[in-house]
């Protein structure tokens, strides 16, 4: 009996049908053109332990989708490559039997090419199968879909994020791409901004598009506090440096303290001393340290060393939240062409400013549910329920996250130690 779910008629969906195709192509061909500038070698290398080459990350984004839209929602599908579905399977348990993470350097085959006839065999499908769904399929496909756009957002901001630490680790400090132009901007003085604090609602809205930890929306009662206008600098990160902050022990937190002395952390990750001075390992090569640009590449642990030092603490990701949510400028994420941080994004506008974009910033709240919170069923990549331990909340997305990926109530959680991705920070100050 033929599935009916498959038909070819126009109904109230087709704006949906056409805005979930023009979102789908756009996001697939954004992850193919961060990939064009690197070699078939440069797709192989696996620098971090609990990485993934880029061509796994092609493949993988590729398996979701053939895994939890086309075999869920189309009957008659049939896979690709049957064997795809275990090299490119999700790295952990609930998808069933998937490889060891060191494993995935060693996947010389399938080939680059075999991969993106994959991406491509797999593409067509999904846009075949959104023509042809009937109404009454509509609302399944769609969700699934949105859900495969989050995990390909995702792993776009993991993947520069891994080719990154990949060419630091290369003794010749290759760069993905060429240096943009951008003008060079004086160090400014920081600003505070006055927050009277109350009875604030954050949070997502169940009807609003995101992930499952982000909601349910519920009231927060703040205290008065002042939130800095800017994130933190190179320059003034230079400074807790200088003055020995990566030596004394009072300014950092137990764990924090064992975590940098284990590893010898003696600056933020890809800062480098050369040739008398400062430089950082970029996208773009290695450059001379800019003292305005916002500090990158710092744990938890770092940032709250130096919130100590400076004698401020980190905002609880509610107060961040009730500012952001007034703020509309987003600051320098993917797609403005620049992907290392810049200074004085959205100035001429009132503070505070570069909520959005550049780096990522470090809250003092942990990871845990909201109020409310339901563990979801399904197939939602996040599943987030499994993540609420050791790890800390950071907000605002970075230079590297894209656009539809940094909202007010957009939560990133990460290990204290964690390094690679592109971590700042934003103080702030009781009253």
């Amino acid at each position: 009996m033929p599935d009916t779910r498959l038909a070819t008629a126009p109904g109230p969906n087709d704006a949906i049908r056409h805005s979930l195709a023009t979102r789908f192509q756009k996001a697939r061909a954004r992850t193919a053109e961060l990939v064009a500038p690197l070699g078939v070698e440069d797709l192989m290398v696996q620098s971090l332990p609990e990485g993934a080459p880029a061509k796994w990350h092609l493949a993988h984004t590729t398996w979701f989708f053939e895994t939890h839209v086309l075999m869920a929602a189309d009957p008659g599908y049939r896979p690709f490559d049957p064997a795809f579905r275990q090299l490119f399977a999700a790295l952990d348990d609930r998808f069933g039997a998937h490889l060891p993470a060191p494993t995935l350097r060693l996947l010389s085959r399938p080939t680059a090419s075999e991969v993106m006839r994959y991406r491509d065999h797999v593409n067509g499908t999904i846009l075949h199968l959104l023509d042809r769904i009937d109404d009454a399929g509509m609302a399944d496909l769609a969700e699934r879909i949105e859900l495969g756009l989050v995990h390909e957002r995702r792993h776009q901001e993991r993947l520069l994020s891994e080719i990154k630490h990949a060419f630091w680790c290369n003794p010749l400090r290759p760069a993905y791409e060429p240096l943009p132009p951008a003008a060079a901007q004086p160090e400014t003085p920081q600003q505070w901004i006055d927050v009277p604090g109350g009875m604030v609602e954050i949070g997502r809205d169940e009807t609003a598009p995101g992930r499952d930890h982000e909601g349910p929306r519920h009231q927060v009662l703040l205290r008065p506090y002042q939130l800095a206008g800017r994130p933190v600098t190179c320059g003034e990160y230079l400074a807790f440096i200088e003055d020995g902050g990566y030596a004394k022990p009072k300014y950092w937190l137990g764990d924090g303290w064992e975590a940098a002395r284990a590893v010898d952390w003696q600056a933020p990750l890809y800062w480098e001393r050369r040739e008398g001075g400062w430089q950082v390992f970029t996208l773009y090569g290695m450059r001379p340290l800019d003292p305005a640009e916002p500090v990158c590449h710092v744990s938890w642990y770092e940032a709250d060393a130096f919130a100590r030092w400076a004698g401020k603490r980190l905002p609880e990701e509610a107060e961040w939240e009730a500012v952001a949510a007034q703020k509309e400028c987003l600051g320098n994420l993917l797609g403005n062409g620049h992907r290392q941080p810049r200074p004085h994004v959205c100035r001429g506008t009132d503070g505070p400013w570069q909520m959005y974009g550049d780096v990522w910033e470090w809250t003092r709240s942990p990871f845990m549910p909201y109020p409310g919170y339901r563990h979801p069923d399904g197939v939602d990549e996040a599943l987030t329920g499994r993540f609420m331990a050791n790890r800390m909340v950071v907000r605002g997305g970075s230079c590297v996250t894209p656009f539809d990926y940094a909202t007010p109530t957009t939560r990133h959680f990460l290990r204290p130690q964690a390094r690679t991705a592109f971590t700042g920070i934003r103080l702030a100050e009781d009253v």
